[in-house]
């Protein structure tokens, strides 16, 4: 019996430590050659690591959500010398969330179809298949027996997956209230024991934190704001609404056709040089539960409104499944951040380094403003600019602001 050491494959690109994201086998499980042990995460992109070798998992050495260095290894499997040694096999292609959601439901990945891109199971697929297979599972007698509730207490229960009989009514006759259903999930909080949580600064948060102090430390960030009337803006996007265009993506288009026509913008800090870059590729910040990540949106000036719309869903569904790569999160000119969703009027976005500039864009607000000599009630939205004054000058960066904002207010001129 020998034990062979998992460590990070060679090929992953990044920093020196990593995070532990998610292990999909157990102490003692069987592993095969080129079976996915664990997920891993590395300058905020998820990876697959599997194992080199045929045998049982014997030690995990790196925990779940627990940070180490490159050189260190993920876990040890013990092989038996006198079995023969397996050929590799291709394990169930699935996302980082599929396995875990599999794992945690008992699910064999292998009687789920994927959907995915080459026919990779997504949670998505996973989830489909829980809500198929719920129907044939035999419920329990209990799950039977009446239980007398009040339509709001009912509505309550479903929201918050609270198992009526479980809640101790107190209407007449023993009829659950709604009453009764937060007394009971009050009860279930006050259970709750919440100890102090650590984060550790590193992984994806250390990512994070590492370019944001570059950014504040390295740049001369300067914002403008400014203000658009997007209610010709608003009655287009209404229009489309079908087709699965948002906003975004036509501040997307409006800063994409603009950049062309403001190249100062469209530049990159190279050392002690400004780059200024042919290709337009605008990244497109999206929030995740363990940070920020910013797809790209390559040549983003040559698509239409419609085919950027497609390719910001596409990157969006593999940020929030943990499968971007390293190509498609590097190599930005540009970036828009839009908290208009939060209800965010304006904000002081940073600089995405070692990008000149960066777009904050706020929500939607209907209020009387001058229109065309007389009161009326328009759509307004914020615009906030920010860019590194080392590399752009204000009227230049102004002059940008002011072209972005003429296309969102003429969107005819974005379709």
């Amino acid at each position: 019996m020998r034990l062979v050491d998992i460590h990070v494959p060679e090929g992953i690109q990044g920093a020196e430590d990593y995070v532990v994201v998610t292990w999909l086998k157990r102490v003692g499980d069987p592993v095969r050659p080129g079976e996915v042990v664990v997920v891993i995460q590395v300058e905020k992109v998820a990876y697959d690591v599997p194992s080199p070798v045929s045998g049982t998992l014997a030690e995990i050495l790196v925990p779940q959500g627990e940070v180490a260095q490159r050189d260190h290894p993920l876990a040890r499997v013990a092989v038996d010398e006198a079995e023969p040694v397996d050929t590799p096999q291709e394990a169930p292609m699935a996302s980082p969330l599929a396995k875990k959601l599999a794992r945690e439901h008992n699910v064999d990945l292998h009687e789920v179809q994927g959907t995915g891109r080459g026919g990779r199971i997504t949670e998505k697929d996973v989830r489909r298949y829980l809500e198929q297979r719920a129907p044939h599972q035999e419920r329990p007698p209990a799950a039977r027996r009446e239980v007398r509730a009040s339509p709001a207490a009912r509505r309550l229960a479903r929201e918050h997956n609270v198992d009526l009989r479980e809640v101790q009514g107190t209407g007449r006759g023993g009829r659950i209230t709604e009453k009764d259903v937060l007394a009971f999930l009050q009860a279930q909080q006050a259970k709750v024991d919440r100890p102090e949580q650590r984060i550790p600064l590193a992984g994806m948060r250390g990512t994070i934190a590492r370019r944001m102090q570059q950014s504040a430390h390295s740049a001369a960030q300067v914002t403008l704001h400014t203000e658009a009337d997007v209610t010709d803006l608003v009655a287009l996007r209404r229009q489309r609404a079908d087709k699965g265009i948002t906003y975004t993506d036509f501040i997307v288009r409006a800063c994409a056709l603009a950049l062309r026509e403001h190249p100062r913008l469209n530049a990159i800090v190279d050392d002690d040089h400004i780059r200024l870059v042919s290709g337009v590729h605008v990244g497109l910040a999206v929030a995740l539960d363990e940070g920020l990540v910013v797809p790209v949106i390559r040549d983003a000036d040559r698509h239409s409104v419609a085919q950027l719309a497609q390719e910001r869903r596409r990157l969006v569904e593999r940020a929030r499944a943990g499968q971007l790569t390293a190509d498609e999160m590097t190599g930005s000119t540009f970036t828009v951040t839009n908290l208009g969703p939060y209800e965010i009027d304006g904000f002081t976005p940073i600089i995405n380094p070692p990008e000149v500039a960066i777009l904050g864009v706020g929500r939607i607000v209907e209020k009387l403003v001058i229109h065309q000599g007389k009161v009326a009630q328009r759509s307004m939205m914020v615009l906030s600019l920010t860019f590194d004054h080392r590399a752009v000058d204000g009227a230049p960066a102004a002059a940008f602001l002011q072209a972005v904002k003429g296309r969102l207010e003429s969107p005819n001129t974005l379709v």
